[in-house]
């Protein structure tokens, strides 16, 4: 669980565990283009995720996701911060928020894939995959990569061919 956002800084060497890249940083948060108390905010969150203070990111989360309601990024951030925590119900619900507003978000599709492996629901992490692979194209994208290592981690530690 260690280093889960360093790839989107551009650090995959440095890519610990399961590692995690998202869309425009390196928490995959693409701050709006009006709200510059949102930068200030999100900067905080950076700081609670790299200290893991999951619970002080989730608390500045829900005030940025209060203000912003239909924000997928801010509701994938609050899904791996529950996640970290262990809260998965909680993780899948803020997910499954993000998906619903941007069905194609790479980091969420990402993020759940890893809750789905840390859960044992290797069939909704393979479809997560799937959709990856359609979301980022012909080109590809860092989530997938990320993603298929998880699953192949988690099938030889589970004994899966």
């Amino acid at each position: 669980m260690v280093r889960r956002w360093i790839v989107g800084l551009g650090f995959a060497a440095g890519l610990a565990i399961s590692g995690q890249a998202l869309a425009n940083d390196s928490y995959g948060y693409r701050p709006p283009e009006a709200a510059a108390g949102d930068a200030t905010q999100m900067k905080n969150v950076r700081a609670a995720i790299d200290a893991k203070n999951w619970r002080g990111a989730i608390a500045i989360l829900n005030s940025l996701a209060a203000s912003d309601p239909k924000n997928a990024d801010v509701e994938n951030l609050l899904g791996f911060s529950y996640r970290m925590l262990g809260q998965y119900p909680d993780a899948f619900r803020h997910y499954d928020v993000a998906l619903s507003l941007d069905p194609g978000h790479k980091g969420a599709l990402e993020y759940e894939g890893e809750a789905y492996l840390e859960t044992n629901q290797l069939p909704k992490a393979m479809a997560n995959l799937s959709t990856l692979r359609t979301a980022c194209g012909s080109q590809g994208c860092p989530e997938i990569a990320m993603l298929s290592d998880a699953i192949v981690r988690y099938k030889a530690k589970a004994k899966i061919n």
